[in-house]
């Protein structure tokens, strides 16, 4: 039975039959007697009969055979060089439409987990592994970096929902314009905006509306004039090119399916010599297949990460000069039961 697909690409989209040249066809019909799997019929035109290419898809691959009986060459078929090229592209699309479905499907997983921790709960863990209370999120935060001063500045925007304290890695500096990727209830762009000052800016973007409503509404309570936050999908960035002095992330980037389309579009808003200081969880070791379909591991940011040197590789890749400056192994232990991940901290600076 001929298969509807070939290398999973529809046969209807692929050029595999015949064509009758009829300036050269003597009418013989040795094509249409030839074949037996009726690419071929018969029509009257002219009064005299002659073959027509009826179901060119029913075609055997590249079989050619009715060229072969053809006495005068009237036959033709697309070059195989052509039609393997076209297959690549045919393939490539179906790959990419697949890759945006499965992509799209994650995204909305995740979207759906933070938007529920935004809207009914003041504080959770998710992003180790479980959610808690207010004192559990300040002492998950007080073991990957933060001082108590820092707690103390916003804490309602503090869900313990971080793996390092990014604004501890650079120096922000007065007058800095910050983006904070993946910014959630605003807890990192806030401690930011304190350290750039009226004559700074800091910029939070997050694709989950319930976060960045609940941003907003702590920065109208404190009085933060210089902190905007932005619905938008880090992989595709609300920000102008080449407008920001420093790129800041906390325990984000893993969430998102395409990774290096986040790096490229962090490079392409930075400015030149532009920095970004990023902590993430990264993989030591492969997950099981079972730990990379399980949707708990992925709102955890567990199963959509990648390994520590192809992380670092996708970095390089978008054009950044990457300096690792710590490496958080006891995080594993202490929040990650056991899993070989470590939360890395780094910083990458736009090439001049």
């Amino acid at each position: 039975m001929r298969q509807e697909t070939y290398h999973g690409v529809p046969r209807s989209k692929i050029p595999w039959g015949p064509t009758i040249d009829y300036e050269k066809c003597i009418s013989c019909g040795k094509c249409a007697d030839y074949c037996t799997l009726g690419v071929y019929t018969s029509e009257e035109k002219n009064g005299k009969k002659r073959s027509v290419v009826k179901n060119p898809n029913n075609c055997v691959v590249f079989c050619t055979g009715c060229e072969e009986q053809c006495p005068v060459s009237a036959i033709v078929f697309p070059s195989k060089k052509e039609t393997r090229e076209l297959i690549r592209k045919l393939q490539k699309q179906k790959n990419d439409s697949e890759d945006c479905l499965k992509n799209n499907e994650v995204k909305k997983t995740v979207k759906q987990a933070y938007g529920k921790i935004a809207a009914e709960r003041n504080t959770g863990s998710c992003c180790s592994c479980g959610c808690g209370d207010q004192s559990a999120a300040q002492e998950i935060s007080k073991s990957i970096g933060y001082s108590d001063e820092e707690l103390n500045v916003v804490p309602e925007a503090n869900l313990g929902l971080g793996c390092g304290n990014p604004t501890a890695l650079g120096k922000l500096k007065e007058g800095d314009v910050v983006l904070d990727l993946g910014s959630g209830a605003g807890f990192d762009s806030f401690l930011a905006a304190k350290k750039v000052g009226a004559s700074g800016k800091v910029i939070g973007v997050d694709m989950t509306e319930e976060m960045v409503n609940k941003a907003k509404s702590i920065a109208a309570k404190h009085g933060y004039a210089n902190v905007e936050f932005r619905l938008g999908d880090i992989e595709n960035l609300p920000v102008e090119s080449g407008s920001v002095d420093v790129v800041i992330s906390n325990c984000v980037i893993n969430l998102a399916p395409d990774k290096s389309r986040v790096f490229s579009e962090a490079y392409r808003v930075l400015r030149s010599g532009g920095r970004m200081y990023v902590s993430d969880i990264v993989l030591l070791k492969e997950l099981s297949d079972k730990q990379k379909n399980d949707s708990e591991l992925l709102c955890g940011c567990v199963a959509g990460a990648l390994l520590k040197d192809d992380y670092v590789r996708e970095i390089e890749r978008a054009g950044f000069e990457v300096k690792i400056l710590s490496e958080d192994t006891e995080i594993s232990e202490r929040q990650y039961n056991g899993i070989a991940l470590e939360s890395l901290k780094l910083a990458a600076t736009k090439k001049s």
